[in-house]
């Protein structure tokens, strides 16, 4: 009886200190991406135009080469493509809601920064699933995954952090927004190891549902913005290199 106890309570232990290394996880990518995006200067329009055109790129990456193959992978096409839908017009819809609330007139990069806090809080969570499923399976698996989303996630701390950056949040108040993005990955690892199976269409559910958030700020907050300046060229160069990043990163991160 003592040797149970003793067993059940080292689980205990073991599962507590994974989940909160999930939590780390989840959070130091995004607050390292964030920290970089506040480090880096703007100076003038055609700086600005760029880093919005690369931020675009990244966020364009990681949804048709990541989210959505990984979330067709797992389910099927007509599912991933509705939820996508659904998804795309539920952040239109809380857009419309800001909109209403508050006033985005004089800082309109306001708006982007929560819809884009939004859209990446939506696609940290099956992060978490992930890593709580491979903890569930192999416990240096498990490790392995977290670190590859630490890297995975600081790309989208820097997308995070540049919109509230031009919109001249503090930036102590920005860098708790990347927190903040992280902490559904947590929350994810905990839903992960703490049952056996995780339904494979929930976890495509949530991957297609951050797409369409996240293809929903790019159309319609990114990418206008620079579209009609004179920095156009540099931006869309800038986009292009921001997709080929993307690329490499999820490429490098599955090998």
């Amino acid at each position: 009886m003592k040797l149970f106890n003793f067993k059940v309570t080292l689980f205990e232990i073991n599962f507590l200190v994974f989940n909160l290394f999930a939590f780390f996880c989840g959070i130091a990518g995004s607050f390292v991406g964030a920290l970089a995006g506040l480090v880096l200067p703007l100076n003038g329009e055609k700086m600005k135009d760029s880093l919005i055109g690369f931020t675009s790129g990244l966020m364009l990456g990681l949804i048709c080469f990541g989210l959505i193959p990984e979330a067709v992978s797992i389910s099927n096409l007509l599912t991933c493509i509705l939820v996508l839908i659904a998804s795309y017009f539920m952040i239109g819809i809380l857009e419309r809601a800001l909109t209403v609330k508050f006033s985005f007139s004089q800082n309109k990069y306001l708006k982007s920064g929560i819809l884009i806090l939004v859209a990446l809080s939506l696609h940290n969570f099956p992060e978490g699933l992930a890593i709580g499923s491979s903890f569930s399976v192999e416990k240096k698996f498990g490790i392995l995954v977290g670190i590859m989303v630490i890297i995975h996630d600081i790309p989208e701390g820097f997308a995070l952090s540049l919109p509230f950056k031009i919109a001249k949040q503090d930036k102590k108040k920005i860098l708790r927004y990347a927190i903040l993005s992280g902490i559904p990955t947590g929350v994810g690892c905990l839903v992960g190891s703490g049952v056996s199976y995780i339904n494979k269409y929930i976890v495509a559910g949530c991957l297609a549902c951050a797409a369409g958030a996240m293809l929903y700020v790019v159309m319609n907050e990114l990418i206008p913005e620079y579209s009609r300046k004179e920095n156009l060229k540099m931006a869309t160069i800038s986009n292009m290199m921001g997709i080929i990043v993307a690329l490499l990163l999820l490429e490098w991160l599955e090998l």
